[in-house]
């Protein structure tokens, strides 16, 4: 949950460039999704892979500079590039995304095989989208990520749309009612209705529908290695923000495991973890990014890779 918070936010990440030096903030205007700027940190030798970082919505390609996965990566040979951030409802904005990444791996020479992409909230949601659309034929061998993660996102738009529908019937003023709705009004305009009204669309946009069979665009990953984060401290949720598992992204990542297992993909991982979830300057929040063991992650990235 809280994945697209403030949904109407209006991201503004600077002006355009041609070029930048490692590890500053390149934008390119010609793009007119939000998440049209990033950041690359490369390693000291040439990058033997790439690994997509898509954060949460209304960040910027500066949210994982102080995170260790990029240092982690980097001492593996690997690069990161991280992606501004949006809310990946619609095509253009993977559209946009293909064109970064295309940039990126060719500047950096990155064979085909050799990347990595992932995400926490919306930005799971991002890169769960961005590899079926790749999957579907959208993207050449170099831009197409050969394994997935996603930390905490909502990937059932149907379920999505419920589960705010449900937080706003129940009217907790704790449990963040104007986020509520401001993903419904995102959801409306981004696919012209509710799931009841424009059912297509929702089947051809959500990254996973658990009331279609096979999952509907899930099936889609059956030969793709994915691993879903998620902490569900439903006792936390309840006490502090009013929320319990019928509102909670976490259905969702147990949901698209089981279905993935259910195709016969073996490398479909839900991980689970207590009492990790913290926002800076420490506040508990179980949907964060320190719910993952990066030196974890590194290694299965790095494991994920050709060798």
């Amino acid at each position: 949950m809280r994945c697209l918070r403030l949904i109407f936010l209006v991201l503004t990440l600077g002006s355009a460039a041609v070029a930048a030096p490692d590890g500053e903030v390149v934008c390119r205007q010609q793009f007119k999704t939000q998440n049209n700027c990033y950041r690359v940190y490369r390693p000291s030798d040439p990058a033997r892979g790439l690994v997509v970082m898509l954060p949460y919505y209304g960040s910027d390609a500066n949210e994982f500079s102080s995170a260790a996965l990029t240092t982690l990566l980097a001492k593996k040979n690997v690069a990161t590039m991280v992606v501004s951030a949006s809310g990946y409802m619609k095509d253009d904005e993977l559209v946009t995304l293909r064109a970064l990444i295309g940039r990126v791996v060719q500047e950096l020479n990155i064979p085909a095989g050799d990347l990595v992409i992932g995400g926490i909230s919306a930005g799971g949601t991002g890169a769960v989208r961005y590899s079926e659309y790749c999957i579907s034929g959208h993207c050449d061998a170099r831009s197409r990520p050969t394994a997935i993660f996603s930390v905490d996102a909502p990937l059932d738009f149907e379920s999505w749309w419920n589960r705010e529908k449900c937080n706003l019937r129940r009217g907790n003023p704790k449990s963040y009612l104007e986020e509520s709705q401001g993903i419904l009004d995102a959801l409306r305009s981004a696919m012209g209705g509710s799931p009841h009204q424009v059912r297509q669309v929702y089947r051809s946009r959500s990254p996973f529908l658990a009331s279609e069979k096979d999952g509907g665009n899930a099936r889609l990953l059956t030969n793709v290695p994915i691993r879903l984060y998620t902490e569900p401290d439903v006792v936390w949720m309840i006490e502090n923000i009013g929320r319990d598992y019928y509102t909670m992204n976490a259905v969702d990542q147990a949901a698209l495991v089981l279905q993935l297992r259910a195709l016969g993909n073996t490398k479909a991982e839900l991980i689970t973890t207590t009492g990790k979830g913290f926002r800076p300057p420490g506040a508990r929040n179980p949907h964060s990014w320190t719910i993952v063991d990066e030196p974890e992650l590194a290694d299965w990235i790095a494991k994920s890779l050709q060798p």
